[in-house]
């Protein structure tokens, strides 16, 4: 009930504001870009190893950090921008303030939902596809099993990302999924060959 409730009124917020779109976009870009950081911190932690939990900790963590902070700013700044344009063109056209009324919270509070959107998807993304190697570390088990893991979670992750796009824009989910799928077996392969010169 509680959730139905909470569901219906993201639902008419991003709607009043004209942002599902927006937060749709984002969400499949940025579980795109985290699934890609995840596997170049891991393919390239794995290849300069081998490293402790500790390290390999560490670095996904400041990254995932990183991560967050420049979705969360960037999504930020760029989405209260949007919505003041959009305030605007709308009090030109009704000859109304509108800043301080309902729609000008609501649009207020799209910004928010949309800039966590921006910011928690990569990082969530960055910790699922780092997650497995980071187990088979504090087990004590193969690292090759780590990077099985971390490939399988990351194929899945770019299929999702692929399927949301493909869904959204009509082009069709197995084009968009292949194109995301190659993409992250390109930076698999293009992080092979930088460690392979160092």
């Amino acid at each position: 009930m509680v959730l139905a409730e909470l569901r219906r009124r993201l639902r008419t917020i991003f709607a009043v504001t004209e942002t599902s779109d927006v937060a749709r976009r984002y969400f499949s870009l940025q579980v795109f870009d985290g699934a890609m950081v995840g596997i170049g911190i891991i393919f390239g932690l794995h290849l300069s190893g081998p490293h402790t939990l500790g390290v390999v900790l560490q670095a996904t963590l400041s990254i995932a950090l990183a991560v967050f902070i420049s979705g969360w700013t960037g999504a930020l700044i760029s989405e209260r921008a949007e919505q003041a344009a959009r305030i605007r063109r709308l009090e030109l056209a009704t000859l109304r303030e509108l800043r301080n009324t309902l729609l000008g919270r609501v649009g207020s509070i799209a910004v928010l939902l949309v800039a966590l959107v921006n910011g928690l998807t990569p990082v969530a993304a960055v910790l699922a596809v780092s997650f497995p190697y980071l187990a088979t570390l504090h087990l004590g088990l193969e690292r090759s099993l780590g990077l099985i893991g971390t490939v399988t979670v990351s194929t899945l992750l770019l299929l999702t990302a692929g399927a949301v796009v493909g869904r959204s824009t009509g082009i069709g989910v197995l084009r968009t999924s292949s194109q995301m799928i190659g993409a992250g077996l390109a930076a698999a392969v293009l992080v092979i060959l930088l460690e392979s010169f160092f």
